[in-house]
C-alpha cells in the first residue's frame, strides 16, 4: 500500500473514532458534569435580583412546563416583569414545519437546572423523545442590569428536520405592562427608510412575526401548523437584531448575536388578556445531526430613559465581540 493512500485510510480512521466530519465539529454531548441539580436559583448582581428555574412548578403560583427567569426584580421596580405563573426566556417548541405532535416539546419533557458560579446558571436538557434535541443554556449576570445568555444545541435526529430547517421558539410573559408594543429599529415592507418601529399585533397569531431585512427565507410550514404566531408575518423588516418593551418605568431589552436566523415575535394575550408576550424565534437553515449549534443574547432590564439609550446599549454589546 503506498504512503498516500495510507494516509489517507488512517485520517478516514481519525474521523470516525473522533467524531469530526465536515459539517464541523461533532460534540457528544452537553450535558454539563461535576455540578448538583437544583430546582431553583436565586441570583442577586448589581441592580438584578433573578430567579431561575428549571420546568417543574415553583409554589405557590409558578406553573410546571416554564423554564428559564421565573423573576426577575430591578431596585427601581418592585415588582417581577414576568408573570408570576410563568416566565420569561422560556424555550417553548422545537419545529421543522410540520404539525406539532408535542406541542409544547421542551416545556413537558424534564429540565436540569445547576449554580455554575455565584453569577451563572445552566439549564440543561437531553434529548427531547420526538425532535431530539439536547440543549445548554448559559446565563450569566453582569453588573448592573444585564443577563449575558448563550444557547446551544445538538439535533439528534435527522428526520424530525427533514424540511431543512430546525426552528426554536422563546417565549417573554409580561406582567400587566401599560404598553404591550414592543419597539425596533426597521422598515415597512418594500420601503427603504430606517424607523423606530412601534409594533403591536392586535390578536393572537396575526402579523406577529417581524423578519430581518435580509431574512430571504421561505421556510416549509404545513397548513396546520399548531404555532401560529411563528409563521404569520407582519409588514415591518427590523434591521438591527434587537428589541424591547416598556415596563411601567423600565425597559426590557433582548439583544441577538447569530450567524443563523433570528426573528421577532409577539402576542397581545400570550400570557392572558393584559398579559403579552414578547418573544423570539432562532432558525437553523439546513441543519446537520450532532453539530452543535448556538447563538449569544444579551437581556438588558434597567430604568428606560429613550430609545437611542438602547440603541447605544445595544452597539456597546456587539462591539466588544
Amino acid at each position: 500500500m503506498d504512503t498516500r493512500k495510507s494516509l489517507w485510510l488512517f485520517s478516514i480512521f481519525l474521523s470516525l473514532f473522533f467524531g469530526v466530519s465536515c459539517s464541523g465539529k461533532k460534540v457528544i454531548t452537553l450535558e454539563p458534569v461535576g455540578y448538583e441539580p437544583l430546582k431553583t436559583i436565586m441570583i442577586e448582581k448589581g441592580n438584578l435580583k433573578v430567579v431561575f428555574t428549571d420546568n417543574t412548578g415553583l409554589p405557590p403560583n409558578h406553573r410546571a412546563g416554564y423554564n428559564g427567569i421565573a423573576e426577575l426584580y430591578h431596585s427601581d421596580q418592585d415588582s417581577t416583569v414576568f408573570v408570576p405563573s410563568f416566565a420569561g426566556f422560556n424555550l417553548e417548541h422545537i419545529f421543522s414545519g410540520d404539525s406539532l405532535i408535542q406541542f409544547f416539546e421542551p416545556r413537558v419533557n424534564p429540565m436540569t437546572l445547576y449554580k455554575k458560579s455565584e453569577t451563572e446558571v445552566l439549564l440543561y436538557q437531553n434529548a427531547t423523545p420526538i425532535s431530539g434535541t439536547e440543549s445548554l443554556t448559559e446565563f450569566k449576570l453582569v453588573a448592573p442590569c444585564y443577563i449575558d445568555i448563550i444557547f446551544h444545541c445538538i439535533l439528534h435526529n435527522k428526520q424530525y428536520f427533514r424540511h431543512d430547517y430546525a426552528g426554536f421558539f422563546w417565549a417573554s410573559y409580561i406582567n400587566k405592562p401599560p404598553d404591550r408594543n414592543i419597539y425596533f429599529r426597521g422598515v415597512n415592507e418594500g420601503q427603504s427608510v430606517e424607523n423606530w418601529i412601534s409594533a403591536f399585533s392586535d390578536k393572537h397569531g396575526l402579523k406577529s412575526t417581524h423578519r430581518s431585512i435580509n431574512d430571504k427565507y421561505d421556510f416549509f410550514f404545513a397548513p396546520d401548523f399548531k404555532a401560529s404566531l411563528a409563521n404569520n408575518y407582519s409588514d415591518y423588516r427590523y434591521s438591527l437584531p434587537f428589541y424591547f418593551g416598556r415596563f411601567h418605568n423600565m425597559v426590557l431589552a433582548y439583544f441577538f448575536e447569530s450567524s443563523e436566523v433570528i426573528r421577532l415575535t409577539q402576542s397581545p394575550t400570550g400570557g392572558g388578556s393584559t398579559n403579552p408576550a414578547w418573544d423570539f424565534q432562532y432558525l437553523i437553515p439546513d441543519p446537520k445531526t450532532g453539530k452543535e449549534y448556538s447563538f449569544k443574547a444579551r437581556m438588558v432590564y434597567k430604568p428606560f430613559i429613550n430609545n437611542e439609550e438602547i440603541s447605544q446599549e445595544y452597539e456597546k454589546w456587539i462591539n466588544k465581540k
